[in-house]
């Protein structure tokens, strides 16, 4: 995982949002293979092992078959989720999960995104801009930081109800055409498959 990405990562449990310390063990250049993430709020403890930070609970005993390298799609579906999330200037960060993750990198380089690759399906190949990492029903990330997240078909509902607290104003969410919306969310486009929303913020009530 490169150096600078770790410090987009929070502690996904359920209290005041908190950095996380870091101790590394193994570094090559300025990506880190193997080390610690620690939080100050409730001691809890993560590991990083082969550039994959892991914010989970508990770890799976087949986690080491899930990095078996997947395809990636083709050009022209990563170009599609791109132009879904409205990718229109370098510097973006996105949250792309679980198979959705496999345009990683051929989206990053098309776009100049930073992406987060949340529990992907294969691993996505670690440049200074794609990070793997692994969480449970919350992503590990600030609140109102991220401009843009696509979710797999497979995603928890759990992740479904997060997006609004992460997403900024103005960011988009794509996700299966079944998902229900935040009342926070306008709806952009729809197909068969897919839909496209924008994050409005939180519905503010006038009172007289």
């Amino acid at each position: 995982m490169y150096i600078e990405l770790i410090d987009l990562l929070r502690c996904p449990r359920d209290h005041e949002e908190s950095w996380l310390v870091a101790a590394f063990a193994k570094m090559e250049g300025r990506f880190v293979i193997a080390g610690r993430l620690g939080c100050h709020v409730c001691s809890a403890s993560y590991s990083i092992r082969h550039g994959v930070a892991d914010l989970r609970s508990v770890r799976e005993p087949d986690d080491d078959r899930r990095f078996m390298e997947a395809d990636a799609p083709a050009e022209a579906v990563a170009m599609r989720t791109a132009a879904m999330l409205n990718l229109a200037r370098p510097g973006l960060l996105i949250v792309l999960e679980g198979s959705e993750a496999r345009a990683s990198h051929m989206i990053s380089e098309l776009t100049e995104a930073r992406v987060i690759a949340l529990n992907p399906h294969g691993q996505p190949a670690e440049t200074e801009r794609v990070a793997p990492v692994l969480a449970d029903d919350r992503f590990p990330l600030a609140s109102a930081s991220v401009d843009g997240i696509a979710l797999s078909t497979n995603a928890a509902e759990q992740l479904v109800a997060d997006a609004p607290r992460v997403l900024k104003p103005g960011g988009r969410l794509v996700a299966p055409a079944g998902t229900r919306l935040a009342p926070s969310f306008r709806e952009l486009a729809r197909d068969e498959s897919q839909l496209v929303a924008e994050m409005t913020g939180p519905l503010i009530t006038l009172s007289r």
